[in-house]
């Protein structure tokens, strides 16, 4: 974005759009007219070197590293020169959601309850049950419970028709588990 036709001879290279991978690392970089020192914000808020940002300047080139990206850093980035500044878009991708920990065969007995539980690569995400290729809705016998990464599915006052194939869906993801009921 060019703010005055000054910008033009202090930046002689301005910020870019840069799309990254959540988890991987983002490198802006812009290059001045001369060596001057920089500041780096996103939006309006004030960066300063740590685990997460690496600012490095070599003579006229800038660079801000934002390393273990994850969707909220995504947003305008700049690099200011005095009252000059160069603006650019950084977008994260996120990544699908996946099961770390799948679900596992269940036994229970008849007229007792059976937990089926599951492990994400985090927190979020849609989940759905099924029982046997239908989706099941939580009610007096089937409760639902999320807590951070963990999903389950409990199965109150079992009789024997409750035995069968469970599954968990989420996004394109699925784990499944066979439940019997003795």
């Amino acid at each position: 974005m060019l703010h005055s036709s000054a910008v033009s001879v202090l930046f002689k290279e301005e910020l870019k759009p840069v799309e990254a991978v959540e988890g991987g690392t983002a490198t802006l970089r812009c290059q001045l007219g001369t060596e001057a020192p920089v500041e780096w914000r996103k939006g309006q808020t004030l960066l300063r070197a740590s685990t997460k940002y690496k600012m490095r300047q070599e003579g006229t080139v800038a660079e801000l590293l934002i390393h273990d990206l994850e969707p909220k850093d995504a947003g305008d980035y700049s690099c200011l020169v005095g009252n000059q500044k160069t603006t650019a878009a950084l977008s994260v991708n996120a990544l699908p959601v996946h099961f770390k920990q799948e679900l596992r065969n269940e036994e229970a007995t008849e007229s007792g309850t059976a937990t089926l539980q599951c492990e994400l690569s985090r927190p979020g995400g849609s989940v759905q049950w099924r029982k046997d290729g239908k989706v099941l809705i939580p009610n007096g016998k089937y409760k639902t419970r999320r807590e951070g990464r963990f999903v389950e599915l409990v199965i109150q006052d079992l009789d024997l028709a409750d035995a069968g194939s469970y599954t968990c869906v989420c996004g394109e993801q699925e784990s499944t588990a066979a439940l019997r009921v003795n």
